[in-house]
């Protein structure tokens, strides 16, 4: 398998090379029809970057990018991404796209019992935007949502799908 790695803003040292071309070694071994790889890093203000994207063959290309406090640490959430895109792909293969609902030892049915449990909120203050100011803001954060209000004052969220487009979520009054 050949891996590419490109350094953007930093000075790619040989052992940060080698660190992210052993962890896509790692993955590559337990897929065969890896072809290449590429590795982008990169350093923007405080948060550094790592986006891999691994060309397979027959299949589509398989994408990570995280972003963490040092390099090998968004290396190792790519990497763990990627394994996580690995492993489903394998199991697609292996059931077959329409195989199988459910896994054996699963319970199909999920328990609505139970409350659901948040572990995170926050709070954001709306700015006034137009569809338009609000896609520029989203395009320019590594966020994949974004809640805004329009002129009229009513909520609004733009997402960001996984073909690249945005989404807009608007209330029904």
């Amino acid at each position: 398998m050949q891996i590419h790695i490109t350094a953007r803003h930093i000075e790619l040292t040989p052992a940060l090379a080698d660190y992210a071309r052993k962890k896509l070694e790692r993955i590559a071994r337990h897929f065969e029809i890896v072809l290449r790889a590429q590795v982008i890093l990169a350093v923007e203000k405080h948060r550094h970057i790592a986006e891999a994207v691994v060309h397979a063959q027959g299949h589509h290309d398989f994408r990570a990018r995280e972003v963490a406090g040092d390099l090998y640490a968004a290396i190792d959430l790519a990497a763990e991404k990627l394994q996580l895109h690995f492993s489903r792909e394998k199991d697609r293969r292996v059931r077959g796209r329409r195989g199988e609902k459910a896994r054996p030892g699963v319970d199909p049915i999920p328990d609505t019992s139970k409350e659901p449990v948040i572990t995170r909120i926050s709070r954001v203050t709306p700015r006034i935007l137009s569809v338009a100011e609000a896609a520029r803001a989203l395009g320019d954060t590594d966020m994949d949502f974004l809640l805004f209000l329009n002129e009229s004052d009513a909520p609004r969220v733009i997402y960001r799908r996984q073909d690249g487009t945005y989404g807009l979520l608007e209330p029904n009054l």
